[in-house]
């Protein structure tokens, strides 16, 4: 009895010198989440999964209130689909530069290679393997920029677009001279005018249709499928809804007569904005989750489809929802937790002596965790914090701490 204390002694000395296992509450598209899911939504995982690997092009909602680890759920779905280019974008983030952003985020995920790569096998096609003189190879940076215009015209919307993209793959592959130029422009640096120039190129992919038509031949051309995660879709519908009668009055003074139309600017740009999603359907094999906080903004975004375009409705699918934890859940993220934790700070003495244990903590804290919380996971983590907080910095014993939590 007495080595088993020793034991519990130590785990808590051990906390206090590194802190606490539960330090955030809040999962991001930025940090990587190691820890799984509970074992209550490996099913709506693998349906999701199921639905990604079965069909083309498509928009999945997934609902859940806040705090009911939407984003986690994106990591979860990242871990399993690694044979995937699976991208997260967050809406508050991407209302300038829609295109450029998501683009962006596509190369950081993809890595350069597999751009050079794409570049290398479209000039191909295009015939830079035929030689112009002779035994050494020498292509014809005019003859393949004519036949991939010819190829790709009806692919694509813009002409301009297309032309800086075809010169400036061309140019990569075929100029040595201006191979690092046009590198500099696919990652999506600011060129100036004598670079561009240079390339002749007339804009970089600041450009808003640069942008689209080289994330068209990047998913399009890509060897491995996409898969666009929008989280915070809503925001989108909040930008498009009217003053409420408080905030008007808040008004200093009425914004309207600037602007010709009765349409607040945000509900343009909102507008502006839902057109340039839609337009990522035409992406042939991108397929795009959004996540949404009610039932009721998914009927507001199925309306507002069937306002634009009701064809879109075909590809607009059943929503998912997420639910809050169930009771075992809680059990089963809170002991994952703990063993993630230790086992990167190497006290594998956990696994051995505290294995079928909840200790620092026990059943009756974690039932109270979950009937305060409801279940919402981000509830449950705060909570978490707030007891550990207390275990690793209070001088009072264990016991005295969590009789205010059973």
């Amino acid at each position: 009895m007495l080595l088993f204390e020793n034991k519990r002694q130590k785990l808590l000395s051990l906390l206090k010198f590194t802190g606490s296992p539960f330090k955030k509450f809040v999962s991001t598209g930025e940090i990587e989440e190691d820890i799984g899911l509970v074992h209550s939504r490996q099913e709506l995982l693998h349906s999701i999964i199921d639905i990604i690997e079965k069909n083309g092009n498509f928009i999945l909602p997934i609902i859940g209130g806040v705090g009911t680890g939407k984003t986690h759920f994106y990591w979860a779905l990242k871990h399993e689909l690694y044979y995937y280019n699976l991208v997260y974008v967050s809406l508050e983030n991407v209302i300038k530069k829609f295109y450029y952003y998501i683009y962006s985020e596509f190369i950081e995920s993809m890595g350069i290679e597999v751009l050079r790569s794409i570049a290398r096998r479209l000039c191909n096609e295009w015939g830079a393997l035929e030689r112009k003189y002779g035994f050494f190879h020498l292509a014809d940076i005019e003859k393949v920029r004519k036949v991939a215009l010819n190829k790709c015209t009806s692919n694509f919307e813009n002409k301009s677009a297309i032309m800086d993209i075809i010169n400036a793959l061309t140019a990569h592959q075929l100029d040595p001279y201006k191979k690092i130029e046009a590198e500099r422009w696919f990652l999506g640096e600011v060129i100036d005018i004598r670079d561009l120039s240079r390339l002749n190129l007339k804009h970089d992919l600041r450009e808003t249709n640069n942008s689209y038509t080289m994330l068209k031949v990047l998913v399009e051309n890509s060897m491995v499928s996409s898969v666009l995660f929008i989280d915070d879709f809503e925001k989108v519908l909040s930008m498009m809804k009217p003053l409420s009668i408080e905030e008007e009055t808040e008004e200093v003074f009425d914004r309207s007569w600037l602007y010709s139309s009765k349409e607040s600017p945000d509900k343009r740009k909102a507008e502006k904005l839902l057109d340039k999603i839609v337009r990522l359907n035409k992406i042939e094999g991108l397929r795009i989750i959004i996540t949404l906080k009610s039932v009721e903004f998914y009927q507001e975004i199925k309306n507002k489809f069937e306002e634009m375009n009701s064809d879109l409705l075909n590809v607009l699918m059943e929503p998912i929802i997420l639910p809050n934890f169930i009771e075992e859940d809680l059990s089963k993220f809170y002991k994952n937790n703990l063993e993630f934790f230790f086992g990167n700070i190497n006290y594998f003495d956990y696994f051995r002596d505290f294995s079928d244990s909840y200790y620092p903590l026990n059943g009756n804290v974690l039932k109270y965790i979950y009937k305060t919380s409801n279940g919402n996971s981000r509830e449950i983590i705060k909570l978490l914090i707030k007891i550990f907080n207390e275990i690793v910095l209070s001088n009072e014993d264990l016991d005295v701490i969590l009789e205010k939590y059973q």
